[in-house]
């Protein structure tokens, strides 16, 4: 049972012109379905897709690096990797 401070709080916040719980959930361009809130979305997306990609790639590359090394420092002489393997 709320007292009767809670109470006097809530109404200073409406005469305020405060959100109540349930508006401020949510912004208004989210709720109302317009494509102005789905924008910053696309773009988190497509941010994040290029992170995954390029640390995909990232990897990709070091894991290459390191074999190569890995040949060089066992003393071989033919450690450049060929464009043309052919499997046997």
């Amino acid at each position: 049972m709320p007292g009767r401070i809670t109470d006097e709080l809530r109404r200073i916040t409406r005469e305020q012109g405060g959100a109540s719980r349930e508006a401020s959930s949510a912004p208004e361009s989210a709720k109302s379905g317009t494509p102005h809130g789905r924008y910053g979305l696309i773009v988190g997306a497509l941010l994040l897709a290029a992170l995954v990609g390029g640390g995909w790639w990232l990897v990709r590359t070091m894991q290459a690096d390191s074999k190569l090394q890995d040949c060089v420092m066992s003393g071989r002489k033919n450690c450049a990797p060929s464009g043309l393997e052919t499997s046997p």
